[in-house]
């Protein structure tokens, strides 16, 4: 019910249907002969549409979500990589992908253990990373969660009866801040290391000159924001 209600919110935050929502309106004002009203929630829609799809809007509301999602300088105990992302397509050690990042931190040594976490990804995730050299003994799998949350409180559970307590935590960096946050709620000390953030390449872009990836940015990061709001409202986090 929560991953159903998440899905339906993540929709309606999109700044597309948003506008899509106010242009709707804006023709109900129309056919209801109220053409003032009209104009201006047109040109609402409008104006949220471009400016949700600059990349000055996306990265500001970005850069309130990645604090803390730098590269790790510390050994810790296993490597917590969550589900949801991109599976990587032939090599699985490019470090733009999570599985990728939590794969090469394996390899480098900086934890013995990896764990994948998510009903969505894991058992792909265990077999990508088999195929990939890692040997079922360095290797741990929650496969149950449904959601950020359910992450946290699931592979604590694993890590704490193998008396593991610090985890460098793979995950997109947009999702960082929440997911670091269930885990440490959930007494597990975290490291944070972030995927390589495709979005980066925004900032060498025109900052009021729209783009898709600035409006996909924008939209995952009001969902982010909303998610947030619910998880510490719910003391998730």
């Amino acid at each position: 019910m929560i991953a159903s209600n998440m899905d339906i919110a993540a929709r309606l935050l999109h700044p597309a249907v948003q506008a899509l929502l106010l242009a709707l309106c804006s023709t109900a004002f129309v056919l209801c002969r109220r053409p003032r009203a009209a104009c201006a929630l047109a040109a609402i829609a409008l104006v949220w549409i471009w400016l949700a799809a600059t990349p000055a809007l996306a990265l500001r509301l970005r850069d309130g979500l990645v604090a803390g999602a730098a590269e790790t300088s510390r050994h810790a105990d296993a490597i917590v990589v969550l589900g949801g992302g991109k599976l990587p397509v032939g090599d699985w050690s490019h470090t733009t992908t999570r599985a990728g990042m939590g794969l090469s931190l394996w390899r480098a040594g900086w934890a013995p253990l990896v764990l994948v976490s998510g009903s969505d990804q894991a058992m792909d995730l265990a077999q990508g990373f088999g195929h990939s050299g890692m040997p079922d003994g360095d290797l741990r799998i929650e496969a149950t969660s449904r959601n950020t949350h359910e992450n946290a409180r699931n592979s604590a559970a694993i890590l704490k009866a193998e008396g593991l307590r610090h985890v460098l935590l793979v995950t997109s960096a947009v999702h960082m801040r929440r997911a670091a946050g269930c885990f440490r709620h959930e007494g597990i000390e975290v490291t944070p290391v972030a995927a390589d953030d495709r979005h980066a390449l925004l900032a060498a872009a025109p900052p009021w000159i729209p783009t898709r990836g600035a409006l996909t940015l924008t939209a995952r990061a009001l969902h982010e924001y909303v998610a947030l709001w619910i998880y510490e409202r719910r003391q998730w986090i």
